[in-house]
């Protein structure tokens, strides 16, 4: 099929498939500065809490190759309006969740909606000629951004003055909006493989493994990081994962494709992806709690507070995005990757040595040092989906988009959760004055320690070494005019 590109289509579907970006960034962001009320609301503690991001992290790893492929059998653009229903479903119900229970179910059905991105961003791809769609990715990046910008201070405000589940009220008929404009604007893809099939047993086997590694972190505070309990949990899901590695290299249609990750630049993506994942939200959920646990701990900041300080670390989301996609076009990508990596490893490296509350100079270098980090965490994502889009087949785009997703929502569904297991892990007890029945007593109260705080920081930096060295193995993609070359 020759390449005949309709740009004035093209930037109509950039400018409505975009914004699917924001609408979803807006509700997951608009969580961050409320997980400590969540928890408060509903009585668990900062290691089960973290369930609100790892349920929603699995659910997306599972249905992220089932959909990417089901996109590529039945059309991209058809697959991708149901999930959007999906999603939209799924949003509504969390709004009236009544116990933590409920909220992690219908979490998990709403980490379906994370197959929208594959999908996206085969359908840009194939809409757009190759010298240009660094910037139309960089645009859809950059919209991630723009959607933890506006959601940060808007959901904190809601959150603080109404509650954090009427955000979920206010999304709904914007994600209706989307819904609809997508179902009735955007084109079929022109790439479609109707001969492949689904791996639901891959998938099974994967979502059992990623539950049962997941549920030993978030558990080990509580269990014993030696107990039986959580040697057997640990032991289970790593048994399973290595099953489904086995499972997958025999059947004839894989959730993950053996044969695509022998490509060199798919495995480093893959695996830049996975590393990624972990180190940012690992780190995004101690920065929440390091701003909202009372002094000497935190801040002792409020969820508006916290929403308005995290501002800046969404602004370079959309700085990062757009900066990776234009040097792209002029340095190729293997040198993005590696200073990419370099500065988020660094700034977290420094976080790490400074993330100690106690004063306005303090609070200071947190916010400077979260958004440089998140700098190079933008400039990544933009990098990493521009170096697999060019390196497969479009017949299997879908499949390969989906599959680099489920690497980078694996590291980020382990992050959360070993980070909220750190936290309870090392802790200091504060003992505050309290009147009883007329008499002044002491209440102890168990907070993370310093040095929970700091020793994720370090676990984020060493993350993004391991980026630079993986990103130093890549093959460099130069894209000069409609010409791409692999270096």
């Amino acid at each position: 099929m020759s390449d005949n590109y309709d740009l004035r289509y093209a930037y109509r579907a950039l400018f409505i498939l975009a914004p699917i970006a924001i609408a979803v960034m807006y509700t997951e962001s608009m969580l961050i500065p409320s997980l400590p009320t969540i928890a408060n609301d509903f009585n668990v503690n900062s290691a089960t809490v973290s369930w609100v991001l790892t349920a929603y992290l699995i659910s997306g790893v599972v249905a992220n190759p089932i959909v990417g492929k089901l996109g590529d059998i039945y059309g991209k653009k058809r697959i991708l309006v149901y999930v959007m229903i999906i999603y939209t479903i799924a949003v509504t119900l969390n709004g009236f969740a009544p116990n933590f229970t409920s909220f992690i179910i219908f979490r998990t059905i709403q980490g379906i909606g994370l197959g929208m991105f594959p999908l996206a961003f085969s359908l840009i791809r194939e809409e757009f000629p190759p010298h240009l769609v660094p910037r139309a990715q960089g645009i859809v990046s950059a919209m991630f951004g723009v959607g933890s910008a506006i959601s940060l201070p808007i959901a904190a405000t809601v959150a603080q003055d109404l509650g954090w589940q009427y955000n979920y009220h206010i999304v709904i008929p914007f994600v209706i909006l989307l819904t609809y404009l997508t179902s009735k604007e955007i084109r079929e893809s022109k790439y479609i493989n109707p001969n492949s099939k689904i791996d639901y047993i891959g998938a099974g086997i994967l979502g059992s493994s990623l539950a049962s590694m997941t549920t030993a972190f978030s558990e080990a505070p509580t269990w014993g990081w030696t107990s039986v309990d959580f040697l057997v949990t640990i032991v289970s899901g790593f048994a399973l994962f290595f099953i489904f590695i086995l499972y997958e290299m025999r059947v004839p249609y894989p959730l993950i494709s053996v044969n695509l990750l022998k490509e060199k630049n798919v495995l480093a993506a893959n695996i830049a992806a996975f590393v990624a994942g972990f180190g940012i939200f690992m780190a995004y959920q101690s920065i929440t709690y390091l701003l909202e646990l009372p002094n000497p701990t935190g801040f002792n900041l409020d969820i508006l507070s916290t929403g308005l300080l995290m501002w800046p670390v969404s602004l370079m989301q959309i700085i990062g995005a757009l900066l990776s996609s234009r040097l792209i076009l002029r340095t190729g990508t293997k040198f993005i990757v590696i200073i990419a990596s370099a500065i988020l490893s660094f700034f977290y490296f420094i976080l790490g040595l400074v993330a100690i509350a106690g004063s306005s100079a303090s609070l200071a270098n947190v916010i400077i040092l979260s958004s440089l980090a998140t700098l190079g965490a933008a400039m990544l994502n933009v990098v990493l989906i521009n170096i697999l889009t060019f390196s497969v087949e479009r017949r299997v785009l879908g499949i390969a988009t989906g599959m680099n997703t489920v690497f980078r929502l694996i590291g980020g569904a382990f992050g959360p959760s070993i980070a909220g297991s750190l936290l309870s892990t090392y802790y200091t007890y504060l003992v505050y004055p309290i009147t009883l029945n007329g008499q002044q007593t002491f209440l102890p109260i168990q907070l993370p320690s310093d040095f929970a705080f700091q020793l994720t920081f370090f676990i984020a930096s060493i993350a993004g070494l391991l980026m630079i060295l993986i990103g130093s193995m890549t093959r460099d993609i130069k894209i000069r005019g409609t010409i791409v070359s692999q270096e």
